[in-house]
């Protein structure tokens, strides 16, 4: 029973984590492109440095509700005599260098906000660093992702639909790392996957924790 309880509140965590997760994002509004001037990313840190401080401040409790969550849900997923089974501590592993990337990603972020005098010549080059560490991190998540995704249809102990978008997460999220090979500004690590990765690895986050929190409810 108390496993059960564990478990349903790290469900919890995990819509918390997810919402907190894209308000962090949505916050500084629309983001230059990667190719921007280095007058237009400083005018847009500049006009931005309060919302950059916010969204840098709701990524660190989201980090940690996220790996609560994580954390639970391979707890649900290993079986009695399962032990600590290979995949499970790589997905483990996969989440706490994803939230670890986005951490540090948010601090060169607000190093730049309270910084915007630091010199036009560093900050595009800051900035490019910084979205480059969030799509290492998205794709990180999408380890972590792929993993309990895997082990759950294994088991079959999560919805097979919620498998399948797991699987279409890991593939969206790989793509997003892949975009630093990008040339058009829609290909490029600002582009469209910059929005829909992070936007259906959330959205995974949170139907995954409405499942277990049914399904643990229920064997509670």
């Amino acid at each position: 029973m108390q496993n059960r309880r564990m478990e349903r509140s790290a469900a919890y965590a995990g819509i918390v984590g997810a919402l907190l997760f894209v308000a962090s994002g949505i916050i500084p509004g629309a983001f230059p492109a990667y190719s921007a001037s280095a007058t237009t990313i400083s005018a847009y840190i500049v006009a931005h440095a309060f919302a950059l401080t916010l969204a840098t401040w709701l990524t660190l409790p989201a980090a940690a509700f996220l790996l609560w969550f994580a954390f639970g849900l391979f707890d649900y997923l290993r079986g009695p005599d399962d032990g600590d089974r290979t995949l499970s501590q790589w997905g483990a592993a996969g989440a706490i260098v994803s939230m670890t990337l986005s951490i540090v990603s948010v601090a060169l972020s607000y190093g730049a906000a309270v910084r915007p005098d630091g010199g036009s010549t560093a900050l595009p080059e800051l900035y490019v660093f910084d979205i480059a560490l969030f799509a290492f991190a998205m794709g990180a998540y999408g380890a972590f992702v792929f993993a309990a995704s895997h082990e759950a249809r294994r088991k079959g102990t999560l919805p097979s639909w919620l498998n399948m978008l797991g699987y279409l997460t890991f593939l969206v999220d790989l793509a997003f790392t892949l975009c630093i090979f990008g040339t058009s500004e829609k290909l490029a690590i600002t582009g469209t996957f910059a929005y829909v990765a992070p936007t259906i690895s959330m959205l995974w986050t949170i139907l995954a924790s409405i499942v277990l929190i049914t399904r643990t409810s229920r064997s509670a």
